[in-house]
């Protein structure tokens, strides 16, 4: 039996399909399909269903079980002898969600690779629920996650840090809904919080399908009472500053994604922290691995970078409240 045959094994049970796997992996069908018939031979069963559909077999189930339990310890024993030697080269496979990646991983790279400069960085674009998947299926070193529930899903917790989420609105268009109101109106949300009973009048930017923080922000629309006038439906977020500028609609963000967004921004948008029942609403970002990784000295300097930027992150003051009102 050998390492090789076993990945390639372990690749097609993901995919269930001979030739996209193959061509993923940069090999011939025959190559592939070699490799799983030398497995076969081995255990002396036949481990997928080829018709009508390309599925495991009771053996094959097994098998894979078998699998991952080596790529598990033989991946530990690759970092355990890194840091038995002390090597300054391996590999670090991260899962995050692009908007996090995009913030805070430019400055933790220039820092990391000053270190280690010959460690390669392995970055995969999951949402939380993907990434928590791939931590429990052992396949990624460790995942940048929000509002994980560590202990149901028995993972290892290294560093934490409460996202502040923001809602953004341009005096303008307060100013069309609720006229000489708004003055009092935004007083309140900026030393209170913004509560959403007091915003019904607004259109919105609904961020859909909804993530965990599309879930938070429906939280406090359903104690508010009252159902959003949305003005637009989008999958991400990067269209909050034009439509916040163009007075459109009320946005949401994490206190991460403004703080890249956030210069961007006329000065006439207020930001005011979100809140429910009087209290922030925070989404709580996790950095998560699983229970049976061994995390080498590069992981733990990567992650140490990480805490050190999530506390720079949590310094930065973003809310405001426009002083433009006299140009109106």
């Amino acid at each position: 039996m050998e390492l090789e045959s076993l990945y390639y094994f372990m690749e097609t049970a993901r995919e269930l399909h001979i030739t996209r796997t193959a061509g993923r992996l940069h090999i011939s069908q025959q190559t592939l399909s070699n490799h799983i018939m030398r497995l076969e031979e081995y255990y002396g069963a036949k481990l997928f269903y080829r018709y009508p559909a390309l599925q495991l077999t009771e053996a094959g189930k097994e098998v894979l079980k078998f699998a991952r339990k080596v790529y598990q310890e033989e991946r530990n024993l690759k970092a355990i002898l890194t840091d038995t030697i002390q090597s300054d080269t391996g590999e670090i496979t991260i899962s995050a969600s692009s908007p996090r990646f995009n913030y805070y991983l430019p400055d933790v790279l220039k820092k990391f690779s000053a270190k280690y400069p010959n460690v390669i960085i392995d970055l995969i674009d999951r949402t939380s629920d993907d990434s928590e998947m791939l931590v429990q299926k052992n396949q990624v070193d460790f995942a940048v996650t929000v509002d994980t529930d560590a202990q149901r899903l028995r993972v290892n917790v290294r560093a934490t840090y409460d996202d502040p989420v923001y809602f953004c609105v341009s005096d303008k268009l307060l100013m069309k809904h609720y006229g000489d109101e708004m003055h009092a109106l935004k007083e309140k949300a900026f030393h209170e919080g913004a509560d959403l009973r007091e915003f019904s009048r607004l259109p919105f930017l609904i961020v859909s399908p909804l993530g965990r923080m599309g879930r938070r922000i429906a939280q406090c629309f359903n104690d508010a009472g009252y159902e959003p006038n949305v003005y637009l439906k989008a999958g991400y977020t990067t269209i909050m500053a034009p439509l916040c500028n163009a007075a459109l609609a009320g946005c949401f963000t994490s206190h991460m994604n403004l703080a890249r967004w956030h210069y961007h921004m006329n000065d006439d948008v207020n930001i005011f922290p979100l809140c429910l029942r009087g209290e922030p609403v925070t989404l709580k970002i996790y950095v998560i691995y699983s229970r049976q990784r061994y995390l080498n000295h590069h992981c733990r300097y990567f992650i140490d970078l990480l805490e050190e930027q999530f506390s720079v992150i949590g310094g930065e003051k973003l809310k405001r409240i426009s002083t433009s009102e006299q140009t109106l």
